[in-house]
């Protein structure tokens, strides 16, 4: 199982660096000659960017959120989130804490039927003032929203079930875990994912620049993962129609 500490030391030896009390690859002062922000610190915060990444491209991390309200608009970001297993330990870091795509929208015990603007609009060209009622229908209204039809004519609580990500890891935890894919394979994408980005950030000093190949490690094991994703996942429309790599196959 990959800790935040764990994932830190991995990134460290790609990097040929002995530990981070005496690495200042990830260091940024303060501009008085102290430390504003400190190496795990910074390595850390790639590994999240390369775990929400690795959620919203390659890996299906099933998220359930509610809301009850009556406004027709539903900002994700504003669910509250259910722990999906319960049975998962206290120590990890594997239920979604939020949702980036929709797959099932329930108003109360009922399914909303999927649709899209263009098709709704076909219906009623000004939807959006046709009276509030029982919410029937639901599309995606931008990246984050979604939007139900007709309008709830009072205050309904909605399901929603989609993609999600997790939480994040902080700097040097050797408690918390995330066990989203097997371990060998966590733990060397998102620390080469890491290794990367302080590669580049170190492009003054070429014995670290040229580390950046990492970088290719981490988007071939996202392909290899995302090719082997259920076919439905993959269809246009769905969660991961667009393959994580720019020309990938």
């Amino acid at each position: 199982m990959s800790t935040a500490s764990a994932l830190l030391q991995e990134t460290l030896r790609l990097l040929n660096e002995t530990s981070l009390d005496s690495s200042s690859l990830g260091e940024l002062g303060n501009g008085s000659g102290g430390i504003a922000v400190t190496t795990s610190t910074t390595i850390t915060d790639y590994l999240n960017e390369a775990i929400a990444e690795t959620c919203r491209s390659c890996v299906y991390v099933p998220g359930k959120g509610t809301i009850t309200q009556t406004n027709p608009i539903i900002n994700m970001h504003d669910l509250s989130m259910v722990i999906a297993y319960v049975e998962t330990p206290a120590n990890e870091l594997n239920d979604a804490t939020g949702i980036w795509f929709p797959l099932t929208v329930l108003a109360g015990s009922s399914s909303l039927i999927h649709c899209s603007e263009p098709t709704l609009r076909a219906y009623s060209q000004n939807f959006e003032a046709d009276a509030t009622g029982t919410p029937k229908y639901w599309f995606r209204n931008g990246q984050n929203n979604i939007r139900v039809y007709p309008a709830p004519a009072s205050s309904t609580a909605f399901t929603i079930y989609g993609c999600g990500t997790i939480a994040n890891l902080t700097a040097n935890d050797s408690t918390k875990t995330v066990t989203i894919l097997p371990d060998d394979t966590q733990l060397k994408m998102w620390a080469s994912y890491a290794a990367y980005k302080i590669a580049l950030k170190n492009t003054d000093d070429p014995s670290v620049a040229q580390r950046a190949f990492w970088g290719n490690w981490y988007n071939e094991t996202r392909m290899r993962l995302w090719a082997s994703m259920d076919h439905f996942l993959k269809l246009p429309g769905s969660p991961f129609a667009i393959p994580p790599v720019t020309g990938g196959q």
